[in-house]
């Protein structure tokens, strides 16, 4: 089958072959290239389709992008425009890395802006969690160690996610490898002065607070992966597992097995809504993910016991300690003159 991109067109599926559309005359294949097969989903400001890329003889699969924002207000639309446009810049800055979709084409055509991507075919955490249940922390430890050096590599390229969510985390289906998707939302920290109030971007339970307010680091996306392990852990919408009177996560409750206290002390640092207090960076977190379990355990109760240790005899009150020094010079005293009366 052939899609007919044309967003007006009211009957979009045509023959296989065909180079027109037979409903609304729209020329069917992109740049002489692309030929679109099916819709795969719609955002706030496009559409995705699979697609085959027909001047190759294995005629690969490929994710096409069409800009197509649901918004009419103009302000919004100038904004959904920058950010596909930033999509296909941070996929092209990103490189090669094996492990984030490599951008194949980036153009116009028929006054409509489109970006074609490698297709990775698997399922998005999301699909797995609603389809094969909770993680358990086994699973949580192999999702950390495949996505933290991803998450990494954009780091040290200056490049904030801003939307990780289990919806932007697709594992491949052959290999069972992990991708980082959909960076629409990323965002160069260099292009950012400090102190300076950005767009607000995100999606719903997953945004650290500074985030929220429009001033993204590096640690918010440390935040919001670890908003995604405790839904993944939970199989909990995150909005559902904070207390917003109290201020804290609720997620160790709602765990569907076991977890141990070193990951746990790990989700709760990154999830700390202080940016103080939490990672500051990938690679610290890596360093406790990957410590002996045995020596987080011991140094997590080490701290716990410097906090909930009771004194080993009680504080001495000022007036008892005085009222005892004249007791024993009282005693003291009799006793002399006991002695001087036995001889004298």
């Amino acid at each position: 089958m052939s899609y007919c991109l044309n967003p007006h067109c009211f009957k979009p599926q045509n023959p296989e072959n065909s180079q027109f559309c037979l409903s609304c005359g729209h020329k069917l294949r992109l740049k002489d290239r692309y030929r679109v097969l099916e819709p795969l989903g719609q955002g706030g400001f496009g559409r995705t389709f699979l697609a085959v890329d027909e001047d190759l003889p294995s005629q690969p699969q490929c994710v096409v992008k069409q800009f197509f924002p649901l918004t009419q207000n103009p302000e919004k639309q100038a904004k959904a425009a920058q950010m596909f446009q930033r999509e296909g810049v941070q996929l092209n800055d990103l490189g090669q890395h094996p492990q984030i979709p490599v951008l194949l084409a980036y153009f116009s055509q028929n006054k409509q802006k489109y970006l074609v991507q490698e297709f990775i075919d698997g399922q998005d955490l999301g699909q797995e969690l609603a389809t094969r249940g909770s993680f358990d922390e086994p699973g949580i430890r192999a999702l950390l160690q495949d996505l933290l050096p991803v998450l990494r590599y954009v780091h040290d390229r200056g490049v904030i996610h801003r939307d990780i969510k289990p919806q932007n985390i697709i594992r491949r289906r052959r290999d069972r490898v992990l991708f980082l998707v959909d960076f629409g939302a990323a965002k160069a920290i260099a292009s950012t002065l400090p102190g300076a109030t950005g767009t607000v971007i995100g999606s719903m339970g997953y945004t650290s607070p500074e985030q929220a307010f429009g001033k993204a680091t590096y640690a918010s996306d440390v935040f919001s992966l670890g908003v995604t392990c405790i839904n993944l852990l939970t199989g909990i919408a995150p909005q559902e597992l904070f207390d917003p009177v109290a201020g804290v996560w609720c997620w160790q409750e709602q765990v569907r097995s076991p977890v141990s206290s070193a990951l746990k002390h790990i989700l709760d640092k990154m999830l700390a809504f202080s940016v103080e207090t939490r990672y500051p960076s990938v690679q610290a977190l890596q360093a406790d993910l990957n410590a002996p379990t045995g020596d987080l355990d011991d140094a997590i109760a080490q701290l716990k016991s410097q906090f909930n240790r009771t004194p080993a005899t009680p504080p001495v009150n000022p007036l008892d300690a005085e009222i005892q020094r004249l007791r024993q010079e009282l005693r003291g005293s009799n006793s002399s003159e006991t002695q001087i009366e036995e001889n004298p």
